[in-house]
């Protein structure tokens, strides 16, 4: 064994030449992999960067064709690509991916596991929460002092740009199985819909979309990112898991911050919910933060859709996915979100009510496992509840949204879409105008921030 090694590259070649389809394919590689490394040549090179992507997309390959059943043998190779594919990139030296050890159950109880006590009251958890928060997210001034000043809410919007998908995601109304309209936007569209959102305030937008690799291409999502960073806009995107190369050069383009959610970190329950389509790969979307870190992207959120799957369990997991994360990559400022599904196409049967008791619960325990991470909350929810959270322990909000690409019209009293025919992805519940909410908040003592630029906003 070597440092471009984690076992004896014969025993690897063997095991291959006896047990993979394409080992003349693989082995080939594996060659190419031990010339470059070996001849002494200054890393990267166009030539080593794209047998890096090979590696990469060899990986998942082996994590979709193992599925729960991966050997150690299985395990080795996943982690020596994954070195390889690294050194291959000239990159600092790291630490393996293993995000998927780190979200298992710990043999030891978690340093959040406290926090799940049933015996705790959800008052108590409250009143933490709101304490942090305050601590965290105050505007401090020099007569305020450091945690008692204005508590800073960003508003943000979600621009939808393409409900194209390929996959089938049951509980999702842009799954490719239903017949809605479809609708992509080309980059004029965006720009339009994007300056009616900067008209309202929204300095800080969320580019969304469907997974159609034809349609929503990094070239696609590039060339948006570039042109509204023109606008002087701050974007994060929020669609289909992505390479390392990919988010790179989405970081490149101007794009800064990432939200994807797991969904459930049920494997099983997974895999039942995720027939076809890229997406259907557990590991892929498991391990896009850590591809998206790794690009230089500082701003992750994670999440998951309550009600798919034992909501306890969820959140465990998401915490312990952001633990891992942290310790990998300690400069990384986290996010997170819990929305529940509470409307789905018709076949799919809603597995857990979420309550509102217990989804604030779940945010406390967000914010008193990690207490300067953004907690979010969508429109999806009702006004009254997003009232009574926001004065607990959530930090951004979005306002008067629409899920439909397209959706934005230019007076307020079009602003709300939520005819399904159109091809959202869920209905929007909370459907008071922008200026209402932001109203509102300032009315509550808010500082109402547009952009994580703005002094105070933990940017």
């Amino acid at each position: 064994m070597s440092d471009t090694s984690l076992v004896d590259l014969p025993s690897i070649r063997d095991w291959i030449a006896a047990s993979d389809d394409h080992s003349d394919h693989h082995l080939r590689l594996i060659q190419q992999v031990e010339s470059l490394l070996s001849d002494g040549c200054e890393l990267p090179t166009d030539e080593s960067r794209l047998l890096a992507s090979k590696l990469e997309r060899w990986r998942y390959q082996r994590f979709n064709e193992c599925g729960d059943s991966r050997q150690s043998m299985d395990e080795t190779l996943i982690d020596q690509l994954d070195l390889w594919l690294n050194q291959l990139r000239g990159t600092n030296p790291r630490c393996l991916r293993s995000a998927r050890h780190a979200v298992k159950p710990q043999a030891t109880d978690d340093s959040f596991s406290e926090w799940f006590d049933p015996d705790r009251e959800t008052e108590s958890l409250q009143a933490m929460a709101t304490r942090l928060t305050q601590e965290h997210f105050s505007i401090s001034t020099p007569e305020t002092g450091a945690g008692s000043g204005q508590r800073r809410m960003l508003l943000y919007a979600p621009l939808y740009v393409s409900s194209h998908c390929v996959n089938h995601c049951t509980y999702c109304g842009f799954q490719y199985p239903l017949k809605i309209d479809r609708i992509h936007l080309d980059r004029d569209e965006v720009l339009q819909q994007s300056r009616i959102l900067r008209q309202r305030g929204f300095r800080h937008q969320l580019i969304v979309a469907g997974d159609f690799p034809r349609l929503t291409s990094t070239e696609y999502f590039c060339d948006l990112i570039a042109m509204l960073r023109q606008e002087n806009l701050e974007l994060s995107i929020e669609i289909a898991s992505q390479s390392t190369d990919s988010y790179a050069a989405m970081k490149k383009a101007g794009v800064t911050g990432l939200t994807l959610y797991q969904e459930t970190y049920d494997e099983s329950v997974y895999r039942s919910l995720h027939l076809k389509g890229p997406k259907a790969s557990y590991h892929w979307r498991l391990e896009a933060p850590d591809r998206a870190a790794e690009a230089g992207i500082g701003r992750i959120g994670l999440g998951v859709l309550l009600g798919l799957a034992d909501p306890e369990e969820d959140v465990r997991a998401m915490l312990r996915h952001a633990s891992y994360l942290k310790d990998r990559f300690p400069q990384l400022k986290l996010a997170f979100s819990l929305p529940r599904i509470r409307h789905a196409p018709d076949g799919y049967e809603i597995p857990f009510v979420i309550e509102d008791e217990l989804l604030i619960r779940m945010y406390c325990i967000c914010r008193l496992a990690f207490p300067d991470s953004e907690l979010i909350l969508s429109t999806r929810e009702p006004a009254e509840l997003r009232d009574r959270l926001k004065q607990i322990c959530i930090t951004q909000m979005s306002a008067g949204s629409s899920t439909t690409p397209g959706g934005y019209r230019e007076t307020n009293d079009e602003e709300g879409i939520t005819d399904q025919s159109l091809g959202e992805q869920f209905p929007i519940v909370d459907q008071r105008p922008v200026e209402t909410i932001a109203a509102g908040l300032q009315e509550d003592g808010f500082d109402v921030q547009w952009t994580f630029a703005q002094p105070g906003s933990n940017g």
